[in-house]
């Protein structure tokens, strides 16, 4: 248990030092660039294992490359990932690869029906988020989570579902919507300039706010990513 908890303490102060170095400008080139380094590796990492393929780039990341093809300063340790719900288990059977690379097991978000709907690593204080995506319709559903020490608020929002394409970002070859200008317009809006005060719980797509049943969703002691049997459910 004492482990565990130092573990938890560890990368809790990394995170919070992390954030704080963001807010000094003169830090933030070289937060940037350890940033893209982290990318870089996390792309690496995953080339030869099955989730090669089915996961793409979106919300922040895909925001800065579309607006200024450059990882954006102001958000550098955060990286937002999608993956359709019936390729999930490519990125479960992915976790020892992604922690061989030196990532860590952070959280495993769970929604209030039991599914989870994303894994989240941790390096260097930055966050890399991998959201489970559901089509209904012909738009992509997932999960975002407001925490507060009051309880945790579930928000569903939704995506146009669209065709993945590849494109060179950061020195690497990534997945990303077809209609990039699209989804952005669906997540932000008049993404073209720029909104310091915009928050993820402004998202244009937002369908349902729910009072979450869970009191956190702390994944670091590297507990299974998913039930027993939800991979093979996922996968057929």
């Amino acid at each position: 248990m004492a482990k565990i908890t130092a573990f938890r303490a560890r990368h809790l102060v990394a995170t919070r030092l992390a954030s704080s170095l963001s807010h000094i400008p003169a830090l933030r080139p070289w937060l940037v660039r350890r940033f893209i380094s982290d990318l870089q590796d996390l792309n690496d990492a995953l080339r030869n294992t099955e989730l090669e393929g089915y996961y793409w780039v979106w919300s922040g990341l895909l925001l800065g490359w579309a607006r200024e093809g450059a990882v954006l300063p102001h958000d550098c340790l955060d990286a937002d990932f999608g993956v359709a719900d019936c390729d999930f288990y490519r990125l479960v059977g992915a976790v020892p690869a992604i922690v061989r690379a030196g990532f860590r097991c952070d959280r495993r978000f769970i929604s209030s029906t039991g599914q989870v709907t994303e894994l989240t690593f941790i390096r260097h204080g930055a966050r890399f988020e991998f959201f489970r995506m559901f089509p209904v319709d012909g738009r992509l559903h997932y999960y975002m989570f407001n925490i507060r020490l009051k309880g945790i608020t579930e928000v569903e929002a939704s995506l146009p579902e669209q065709q993945m394409v590849p494109f060179l970002f950061v020195g690497r070859t990534w997945l990303k919507p077809k209609d990039h200008e699209l989804e952005l317009r669906s997540v932000y809006g008049s993404w073209e300039l720029p909104d310091p005060s915009w928050s993820y719980l402004d998202t244009l797509g937002i369908e349902a706010r729910r009072v979450s049943p869970h009191s956190h969703f702390d994944w670091r002691d590297g507990a299974v990513a998913l039930p027993e049997g939800s991979h093979k459910q996922s996968a057929g």
